[in-house]
């Protein structure tokens, strides 16, 4: 074959043009690529944002939910679900543009964030929905419109009050409380879980308007919960106490914590209280001696002997029948007795009885005073009881002012029967708007055992004992504590004797763990018509297998009975599941004492201390004023980690020091 000689020449801009041809090609192809990906990055930034927006908008009417619940106002709850799940549906529809960038090294670990973020989300907003209809049946039931609700914050029509409720709205509402107490239950379990998930998904989140949204949504859950868990308890204890299904029968008893007993204080008055379908059906009170007196003749039991010992009480009566400091043991022995008493009466005699009792409710006059704060002054029987003199000025008037007024002495306690029911229609008279207070005090004075319930029906029980409203001597810690006086022919002094207990731990030389309670008396009051010298049976509870050692500060009796101050003996009793050391001590107006009790750990405290963790639980008696505790506990080597956390002053020994107030029960917690 034969070629010109242009040959070569010919070629060489061909192979040129095609190189160019092909650069161009990928030139375009290249520019077209990064077109695409600027475009694709575009829409992989807006549709982040997009969602982010719509994430940021959930949030917001998951707030405007929590706000119109909290008025009550749950048409309005419900258009902010709505609002919120539109929300997070478009955030959901634009997703596939997010998920296309899993791929990418650093976009990839955020990718799915994003689509957990609007599930957790959608799922805390399934979880109120139950919530929202329960508010509304209720309102529906009470008869309560939120246009009337309105009405009512614009001060256009008068706030509803309990007596406006009439028998069946009271049992409608009770009846539709009861029928979610399991519903709420079921709730709460799923909250706590999606906490759990929420908090972990927390953890992992990376991106700061993610955490933004994440972070108020957990607050908004934790907040909620607490006043759920209240609701389903109230759903499962109040249409008992109330009577929905049938009436039922209420034992009152008055604890007076001016004069201390171990089950929250002396048992001046009773009272018997019958409940139908959420109504008052019957409600009298007496003096107790009322019902002792009448039956005294008839009474063989024998009282407890530090009771006989130190109170000249050789029978045990109703007035002195909770000497238990587990108030769940002290109300069933107290309906035994009363029950025995009612049973000794003649025929036709004329005090409040009742030939069964369901429940018990029992509070002190610190209850009754924050009450009256919010009631405001009653005036009955020509006297102003007011928060603050109630205590003294009833115990006056149940004393002495009788007299004085011309009352027989038969008939001295009927002021109190007065005041109860001003009490009871002053609080069935307040405005919605003052419910929250009555709630609120009444919270306050079952977590500091100043109201304390019991039921005989075992359900209902076992939930107060549950949610610790039913003052039962419990721990489940390691290590227990609890000092419980009984004031014994003292008067009611027990306001002027300020009382501060310490509690101290170490290893003795014998390499023997040691614990030791202080008790300090410092009676501030003088001799008086209400004071006189305080004189205490004092009994520390501590966990079984401890072993006595000494008590100093224990005392025969008091100075006038014990001129020679011989030295007192130590009851040791294994009671409530737990071993107890009793003494008597005695302190006169004006001075002040310690009793000291000092013992061997039980083995398996000393093997916790030895596996670095210690945990204890210091009960509050009931009745009991809220007084300071000082803990001083050397475990001989480093405190890496307490709860409750010491002062910081305190950090980097060996030694666990707390100085707090014993206001409710205190559970401790010390890794070494």
């Amino acid at each position: 074959m034969t070629h010109h000689q242009e040959f070569l020449q010919d070629t060489e801009p061909s192979q040129e043009q095609a190189r160019r041809s092909r650069t161009r090609i990928v030139r375009t192809l290249f520019l077209f690529f990064f077109v695409l990906l600027a475009l694709w990055v575009v829409s992989f930034i807006t549709a982040s944002v997009y969602v982010t927006t719509q994430l940021f908008e959930a949030r917001d009417s998951m707030v405007g939910i929590r706000e119109a619940v909290g008025r009550f106002s749950f048409g309005e709850a419900k258009e902010e679900t709505q609002a919120a799940q539109a929300s997070l549906d478009s955030a959901r529809s634009v997703l596939p543009f997010i998920r296309s960038a899993s791929w990418l090294p650093l976009a990839g670990i955020h990718v799915d964030t994003f689509a957990d973020v609007i599930t957790a989300s959608e799922a805390l907003l399934e979880a109120f929905d139950p919530v929202i209809e329960l508010g509304s049946d209720l309102m529906r039931l009470a008869g309560l419109s939120e246009e009337y609700l309105r009405e009512v914050e614009e001060g256009v029509s008068p706030e509803v009050t309990f007596d406006d409720l009439s028998t069946e709205t009271k049992r409608a509402v009770l009846q539709r409380l009861s029928a979610s107490a399991d519903e709420l239950d079921l709730f709460l379990v799923e909250l706590a879980i999606l906490e759990e998930e929420m908090s972990l998904l927390s953890a992992s989140v990376q991106l700061e308007p993610l955490l933004a949204v994440l972070d108020p949504l957990m607050e908004d859950l934790q907040v909620a919960q607490e006043p759920l868990q209240l609701l389903s308890i109230v759903a499962r204890l109040l249409p008992g106490f109330a009577g929905l299904e049938e009436s039922s029968s209420i034992l009152l008893l008055f604890m007076n914590s001016n004069e201390l007993r171990p089950g929250g204080g002396f048992i001046g008055s009773y009272g018997v209280l019958e409940m139908s379908g959420g109504d008052i059906a019957h409600l009298e009170t007496a003096d107790v001696y009322a019902l002792d007196r009448a039956v005294e003749d008839a009474i063989t039991r024998e009282a407890p002997e530090p009771l006989s010992r130190y109170n000249a009480t050789t029978h045990w009566f109703f007035r002195d029948s909770n000497w238990s400091a587990d108030f769940a043991v002290s109300s069933a022995q107290a309906i035994e007795l009363f029950l025995e008493e009612v049973g000794f009466l003649d025929e036709g005699f004329e005090v409040p009885a009742t030939k069964q009792v369901d429940h018990l409710i029992g509070f002190t006059p610190t209850y009754a005073s924050d009450l009256l704060a919010i009631t405001g002054p009653i005036t009955v029987g020509g006297q102003t009881f007011t928060a603050e003199n109630v205590a003294d000025l009833l115990e006056y008037q149940v004393q002495y002012g009788y007299a004085a007024s011309g009352v027989p002495e038969a008939q001295r306690k009927e002021i109190l029967a007065d005041l109860v029911n001003e009490v009871k229609t002053r609080l069935y008279a307040l405005p919605s708007a003052s419910w929250s207070s009555v709630l609120e005090v009444t919270l306050q004075a079952l977590a500091q055992k100043q109201l304390l319930l019991f039921s005989t029906d075992e359900a209902i029980q076992n939930m107060l004992q549950e949610v610790g409203w039913a003052g039962s001597v419990d721990s489940t810690t390691v290590d227990t504590l609890m000092v419980v006086d009984a004031n014994l022919a003292s008067l009611k002094s027990d306001p002027v004797v300020a009382r501060d207990v310490t509690y101290e731990i170490y290893q003795n030389a014998s390499e023997q763990w040691i614990g030791r309670v202080a008790i300090h008396y410092k009676h501030n009051g003088t001799f008086d018509w209400k004071t006189t010298r305080y004189r205490t049976y004092t009994r520390v509870y501590v966990p079984m297998g401890t072993e006595f050692l000494s008590v100093e500060g224990s005392w025969l009796n008091d100075k006038t009975q014990n001129p020679t101050k011989a030295k007192g003996s130590v009851d040791i009793v294994n009671e409530l599941g737990l071993t107890s050391f009793g003494t008597f001590t005695s302190v006169e107006p004006g001075e002040e004492s310690i009793l000291t009790f000092e013992f061997v750990l039980a083995q398996e405290v000393g093997e916790a201390i030895e596996s670095d963790d210690y945990t204890l639980t210091v009960l509050k008696q009931a009745g009991a004023q809220n007084n300071a505790l000082t803990l001083d506990l050397d475990f001989g080597k480093n405190v890496t980690h307490a709860t409750p956390g010491e002062d910081s002053d305190e950090w980097g020994d060996d030694v666990y020091r707390l100085n707090t107030i014993l206001d409710q029960d205190l559970e401790i917690h010390v890794e070494l």
